[in-house]
């Protein structure tokens, strides 16, 4: 039978034998809201947990909204007017609002994807700053939260810090360390340094797991909260999509109690109910397809469906590559899960030569590769990548399949076109 999966803006096809695939990766079909305008309205004026957004915005001078990178997929474009038009209303006015955008530690967006963002007249109105990961002098030191007995130095944009009401936007998906994306993540490592983000993400890699859909006793989420709590993130508002990309819900108010909510209803969307592991996993990396960095949540997702001693296909066009300001991702890659995990032990969150975030992306890839092999099939990708990272290169789905069936006769396969954003979960 004749299957399909996305690889970026194209759908690439592939022959299986029906009686052989035991799931192919479908969601819950959760319905989409009717209007954005007054369900957006409606939730910044009914919030969880906290105040209406124009009480809390009454005589606040510096507003500052932070806003995600083109590496995500909430809609700004369309709320942005509807939620500065809701504040002008209650007598805000423009110049009392501004943005910034909160990549992480990923690059900076070209002025191009900033007006793809938010739109154009959102730029024309508004000043919209960029933070940059690598620039020390726009960091003010916090001094340090705790999560647990694990101390994490609390370095934070000045501008957000500066900010007189500071409000997060973003979406909420499953992500491999903090369980999932959304709530204070726009914060840390969104606004915060490599020191920061190399600290609350290194408490998820000695973890005995992949954290993927895990969000309580999460000790990454719990590091990113505390920094939250610290720099006075007053204020979220948060969209959970369906399978289609058509926004299913809004949860806008307090950071932790309005994320868990949306929490609720990302585990329904999400979620990809599977029999049994398969022996042979296809897994897209659609919708997180720019970089390796972003497709590897598609490894991270297929080893959760995979059998041990299986083979994942990563169907991947990475089209920027490995990843960027991520200098050793490669270095960290080439080595064997126990190597990283004596090496992150012995370093310090002050070391940021030593790009301990890309070590902590590196020991979920070296647990999928202790769990199954991984054939590649990527444009993107470079011989030198695939060496570091022990994956096989394949020119297309059907090779690396008919390779992969050839080596595990009678497999079970399992598809998972939107590897980037999905739960599997085992049937009970």
């Amino acid at each position: 039978m004749r299957y399909s999966i996305p690889y970026g803006e194209r759908q690439i096809t592939f022959e299986v034998p029906e009686r052989s695939v035991i799931f192919n990766g479908e969601m819950d079909n959760i319905p989409a809201i009717k209007d954005l305008k007054s369900c957006l309205v409606k939730a910044i004026d009914n919030p969880i947990h906290s105040f209406p957004l124009k009480t809390l915005a009454r005589g606040k001078k510096n507003i500052v909204f932070l806003v995600e990178d083109n590496t995500r997929s909430t809609p700004l474009k369309e709320m942005m007017p509807i939620i500065v038009d809701y504040l002008n209303a209650a007598g805000v006015p423009d110049s009392s609002m501004s943005f910034l955008t909160a990549p992480g530690t990923h690059r900076i967006m070209t002025d191009e994807e900033i007006e793809e963002k938010l739109g154009a007249s959102i730029v024309r109105r508004f000043r919209v700053r960029q933070h940059d990961a690598t620039v020390t002098e726009d960091m003010r030191d916090l001094g340090y939260v705790m999560a647990g007995d694990y101390r994490i130095p609390a370095h934070v944009n000045r501008y957000a810090l500066d900010a007189d009401l500071l409000i997060g936007l973003g979406s909420i998906v499953p992500h491999s360390e903090a369980g999932y994306s959304g709530g204070a993540k726009i914060l840390q490592p969104g606004v915060c340094d490599f020191v920061t983000t190399s600290a609350t993400h290194a408490a998820a890699a000695f973890c005995p797991d992949i954290l993927l859909g895990v969000v309580e006793g999460n000790p990454c989420r719990k590091g990113i909260e505390e920094v939250a709590k610290i720099a006075k993130l007053a204020f979220i508002i948060n969209v959970v999509k369906n399978k289609e990309g058509d926004i299913a819900g809004i949860f806008a108010g307090d950071f932790i109690k309005a994320h868990r909510e949306g929490v609720k209803l990302a585990e329904k969307s999400f979620k990809v109910p599977i029999p049994m592991p398969a022996d042979i996993v296809i897994v897209s990396s659609s919708p997180a397809d720019l970089d390796y960095w972003q497709a590897s949540k598609a490894i991270s997702c297929a080893y959760f469906a995979v059998k041990k001693g299986g083979i994942i296909i990563f169907v991947a066009p990475c089209t920027e590559g490995l990843a960027h300001n991520h200098p050793r991702f490669r270095e960290w890659l080439s080595m064997p899960l126990d190597e990283i995990l004596k090496r992150l032990r012995a370093l310090s969150p002050e070391d940021v030569d030593a790009d301990i975030v890309s070590a902590v992306l590196s020991v979920h890839n070296c647990r999928a590769r202790n769990k199954a092999r991984i054939f590649c099939v990527s444009d993107g990708l470079t011989a030198e990548d695939l060496k570091a990272m022990q994956y096989t290169p394949y020119p297309s789905v059907q090779a690396a399949l008919d390779d992969a069936m050839k080596l595990i006769p009678n497999a079970t396969i399992g598809i998972l076109p939107k590897g980037g954003i999905s739960l599997p979960v085992l049937d009970k």
